[in-house]
């Protein structure tokens, strides 16, 4: 028998639910790109108070990506660094993870100057796009120093006319998910982080929440 659910991600099979298709297929574009063989995905921040649907929705999300064979799908749950507070650690932490999840051996990346390498054509087999939850949850610095390695990898594979999985960096498409835009880093000048594609995402619609009582 299904149920309201009102904490954590919903499950479609126990809960009643709205589909927000519109909101999913968006935010699949985005991270795929318009032209995906070529120019490769977009670097977006997906933003909501809590409670909004944001992981399911992005866990939708990563499930679509991760049928495609092109490319290497990943997504992080940062929540756990909260009260970290050095930014090298932070990134070390971070890098270990992605390093693990993609069965790299002897790759150690202790500095945040570093944090790009692992990105690079060599590192990765296949075009990477990488979902980062609570990102907001990070420090300040950390925020700040992981987004600007982010930029750079952008600008260098804009600049770069080989198909996207023949560039010199791999990163084809990023999502930082968190309850705020994320610390204004989409209005810094050159920012890949484009406020146009900012993904919020709103409180159900009268319609939606109608639907479902009318489901029950």
């Amino acid at each position: 028998m299904r149920k309201f659910s009102s904490y954590g991600a919903v499950s479609k099979s126990l809960h009643y639910y709205v589909p927000r298709e519109e909101l999913i297929q968006r935010a699949y574009t985005q991270l795929i790109g318009e032209s995906p063989d070529e120019e490769g995905g977009h670097y977006i921040t997906v933003w909501a108070p809590r409670q909004c649907g944001k992981t399911w929705i992005m866990r939708e999300v990563l499930w679509s990506l991760m049928s495609d064979d092109r490319f290497r799908v990943m997504k992080l749950n940062l929540e756990h660094l909260k009260m970290a507070e050095d930014t090298d650690d932070i990134v070390s932490t971070i890098a270990s993870q992605i390093t693990e999840k993609l069965g790299l051996r002897n790759i150690r990346i202790s500095r945040l100057k570093e944090f790009e390498q692992i990105f690079k054509k060599g590192m990765l087999d296949k075009p990477l796009i990488l979902i980062m939850d609570e990102f907001d949850a990070l420090t300040e610095d950390a925020i700040s120093g992981i987004a600007g390695a982010f930029r750079n990898i952008y600008n260098i594979r804009q600049e770069d006319p080989n198909p996207s999985a023949e560039k010199e960096y791999l990163l084809h498409g990023v999502a930082l998910i968190g309850v705020r835009s994320v610390l204004g880093i989409e209005n810094v000048k050159g920012s890949p982080f484009n406020v146009q594609r900012s993904l919020h995402i709103p409180n159900l619609t009268y319609q939606e929440v109608d639907s479902m009582f009318k489901w029950y």
